[in-house]
C-alpha cells in the first residue's frame, strides 16, 4: 500500500474533525458551541482538502500501473509515483527511472503522473507535447522493469510501443498512433545521445516488428 505524510496527515484530520463534530453536537446547547462547530466545520475542510489531494494520488498511481499493464504481464510490476514531498526534495533530473536493487519498480516524477492523470481525462485528439511525453514514459520504464537495461534500446521499444498504453488509457488506435509518430518526430531526435540511435529505424537493430513496413 502506498502510504506517504499526506496519508497520516489525512488520518488524523479525520479523526480530529469526527472528534470536534462529535464534540460540537453534543455541546450545541451551551454557550461556546458556536465556537466548537466553527472548529469542527475548519477541520472537516481540511480532511476533504487533504483527502482530495489523497486519492488523487492514488488514481495518478493507478492510471500509471493500468499503462504499465499495456506492456507488461509480470505480476510483480509497479508503478510509484512520487509526491509532492519527495519531488520537493529530489534533486535528480529523471522524470521516471528504475533501481536494479529493485527492477520490477518504475518510479515517475510528480509532473510525470499529473500529465497522465491530464492525458486519460482529456478528449486524446490533441495531447500536449508534456502529456505525450508522459505517455511515453510509462513504455520506456516499462521497458527498463522488461530487463532492457541500455538506454537506447528501452528508449527504441518504447517508440515502437507507446501508442499501446495511450490506448490503455482510453485513447483510440488512431489517436494513440497519433501520439506515437509525434513522439518520435518531435521528442526522439532531441533525446540525449544515449537514448538514440541510428538502429532505431525500420530494418535496424532496435526494430522489434522486422516484418512491418513502417516504422514505428
Amino acid at each position: 500500500m502506498d502510504v506517504g505524510v499526506l496519508t497520516f496527515v489525512t488520518a488524523v484530520l479525520l479523526l480530529l474533525a469526527l472528534r470536534a463534530t462529535v464534540r460540537a453536537i453534543n455541546q450545541r446547547h451551551l454557550y461556546a458551541s458556536r465556537g466548537r462547530a466553527i472548529w469542527a466545520t475548519i477541520l472537516v475542510v481540511l480532511t476533504l482538502v487533504a483527502g482530495w489531494f489523497e486519492v488523487g494520488h492514488h488514481r495518478q498511481v493507478s492510471l500509471v500501473s493500468q499503462g504499465m499493464s499495456a506492456l507488461t504481464s509480470n505480476p510483480e510490476a509497479r508503478a510509484d509515483c512520487q509526491r509532492f514531498s519527495e519531488a520537493f526534495f529530489n534533486l535528480g533530473t529523471y522524470d521516471g527511472f528504475v533501481y536494479w536493487d529493485d527492477p520490477y519498480t518504475a518510479i515517475f516524477a510528480n509532473g510525470s503522473c499529473r500529465d497522465v492523470l491530464r492525458y486519460a481525462t482529456s478528449n486524446k485528439s490533441n495531447p500536449t507535447l508534456e502529456q505525450i511525453m508522459a505517455v511515453h514514459l510509462i513504455a520506456h520504464e516499462t521497458m527498463h522493469v522488461e530487463g532492457h537495461r541500455t538506454e537506447a534500446d528501452a528508449e527504441c521499444r518504447a517508440v515502437q510501443l507507446n501508442h499501446l498504453v495511450a490506448m490503455k488509457l482510453g485513447a483510440n488506435e488512431g489517436q494513440a498512433r497519433y501520439l506515437q509518430k509525434r513522439y518520435f518526430d518531435e521528442v526522439y531526435p532531441r533525446m540525449r545521445s544515449d537514448y538514440t540511435s541510428d538502429q532505431c529505424r525500420e530494418g535496424g537493430e532496435y526494430d522489434i516488428f522486422p516484418e512491418r513496413t513502417t516504422f514505428p
